[in-house]
């Protein structure tokens, strides 16, 4: 690559003589003219609104850069590796489904701040508003920290970083504002999302009483005593046939208050007892030299979590869906207005 001169010195020439400055003018003056050609092929950043806000180059290229590693993640969890932007995949047009996501992403910035302005969280929806809020919320944290003073989260924020951080934000506020119709909750709704939701997130662990012969040092031996204290059917009965088995004897009970604990510390041994009924033992478990042999002595079913427990958690998550819905519907609602081809241009420029 040659090396660019400073402008009134005069650059050797490969025969050791110096070129005259008019040749050296005129070399610069091609230079500038090439660069000013190059500039002028490239598209301009197109006119571009979405919910009536005019999108500049920089917004429009932040949530590009989203979009694009969005594509990225979507082609690798379906096995298709994007290495050309240009090329068709199974997927689609990599420059058209980044062009899409990237105006999705924009219509989602614009229905959460046009929604928080409505409903009083926000002044102004607009993308400069938000940058001056960033600039704010990171002054008033540097001031802190230089005080000594505690920050939780981040110390200092990245626009992608806060515009996460205010949707989320908003989400809460909302959800929790009694102002908003969306957050009255009857009791029926309550009843009807509980039955919906309770198999995948009210279910509780049974009661299990549960006794074990458990070794980390097996050897033939100590397995063939296991399987026959299986024969017997009782790990009662077999400790009095053999005492020998008693070091290697344990008895846990496990109920929903300390399962968390107990599947930390003897997750091998509820995961033999999983389906065991009262009375039943398991079959003698040997893996990388570590045996186990467990009876079930007492299970007992615990179907769900009552709803007057998680009562307030199950009329949040309806608020918390309600807010989404609504979110969802002014995306669909959103007006894009634009030249979506000579943006289509600008995006595939951007990506090569």
């Amino acid at each position: 690559m040659s090396k660019h001169h400073p402008v009134g010195r005069r650059a050797a020439a490969p025969s050791g003589k110096r070129l005259p400055l008019p040749v050296i003018l005129t070399a610069v003056l091609a230079l500038l003219a090439l660069a000013a050609g190059l500039w002028a092929a490239a598209s301009p950043f197109p006119r571009l609104e979405v919910a009536g806000f005019r999108i500049t180059r920089e917004e429009y290229l932040r949530a590009m850069y989203q979009a694009r590693n969005d594509v990225l993640s979507d082609h690798a969890a379906a096995s298709h590796p994007l290495r050309d932007w240009t090329a068709e995949t199974p997927l689609g047009d990599p420059c058209q489904l980044t062009m899409e996501r990237t105006l999705e992403l924009l219509s989602e910035y614009y229905a959460v701040s046009t929604l928080a302005v409505e409903r009083g969280y926000l002044v102004d929806a607009g993308y400069t508003a938000m940058l001056a809020a960033l600039e704010e919320v990171n002054r008033q944290r540097q001031e802190a920290l230089n005080k000594g003073d505690m920050v939780t989260g981040l110390p200092t924020f990245t626009v992608d970083d806060f515009i996460s951080y205010r949707a989320s934000s908003l989400r809460l506020q909302f959800c929790s504002d009694p102002g908003n119709p969306e957050t009255q909750v009857t009791h029926e709704e309550l009843r009807q999302r509980y039955e919906a939701d309770r198999d995948n997130l009210y279910q509780q662990p049974d009661t299990l009483e549960l006794c074990f012969l458990a070794a980390d040092a097996a050897d033939d031996a100590l397995e063939q005593a296991f399987r026959e204290a299986r024969e017997l059917g009782d790990l009662a009965a077999a400790l009095e046939a053999d005492p020998g088995l008693k070091p290697y004897y344990q008895e846990i009970s496990v109920d929903p208050g300390n399962y968390g604990v107990y599947a930390r510390s003897h997750g091998d041994i509820l995961a033999c007892a999983a389906d065991l009924q009262t009375g039943e033992l398991s079959q003698v478990l040997r893996q990388d030299g570590w045996l186990c042999l467990v009876q079930c002595l007492q299970r007992t079913e615990h179907q769900y979590v009552p709803l007057e427990e998680v009562q307030s958690v199950v009329a949040q998550a309806i608020r918390e869906s309600r807010y989404d819905g609504l979110i969802t519907r002014r995306m669909e609602e959103t007006e894009i207005d634009g030249d979506l081809q000579s943006l289509y241009r600008f995006t595939a420029e951007q990506l090569q």
